[in-house]
């Protein structure tokens, strides 16, 4: 799913939009979070309901030796909680760091396990090494 489909049906549902005020741009909001070595661990997205900045859309980033993984929750209106994460995106890199290996996975209920959707090499130029840069150009 595009990343404009999810944010439109996340807005929909948590700030009452009607469809067609969804998929015309919708006000976001970002904050981030950051570990001690400076990588982005949490990107929130704030959508505007008219009155407030209402949580909508949550990508959660872990590392390790050789990439990193990112899942993708949408907030819960009834339970005031992201929901358990619905898509994932992992990276491994080459050695040099030239290249990552991209699986994305997908499910159709949060219980439900994973399925890959999608395997794919990303070439990256110095600059884009960054998960949040990596991530904006691939959604």
């Amino acid at each position: 799913m595009k990343l404009i489909t999810m944010i439109a049906a996340a807005v929909m549902m948590c700030t009452g939009l009607n469809a067609n005020a969804a998929n015309k741009q919708t006000s976001l909001q970002h904050s981030y979070e950051y570990d001690a070595q400076g990588r982005i661990t949490t990107r929130t997205a704030y959508a505007w309901n008219g009155e407030d900045w209402q949580p909508a859309l949550q990508w959660t980033y872990s590392y390790n030796d050789n990439g990193y993984t990112v899942e993708f929750s949408r907030y819960d209106c009834r339970h005031r909680q992201f929901s358990e994460p619905t898509e994932k995106v992992i990276y491994v890199f080459t050695p040099d760091s030239s290249a990552a290996f991209v699986t994305t996975y997908q499910r159709q209920e949060p219980t439900a396990p994973f399925q890959i959707t999608e395997d794919f090499i990303a070439f990256m130029k110095q600059k884009e090494r960054q998960p949040h840069e990596l991530i904006a150009k691939n959604h």
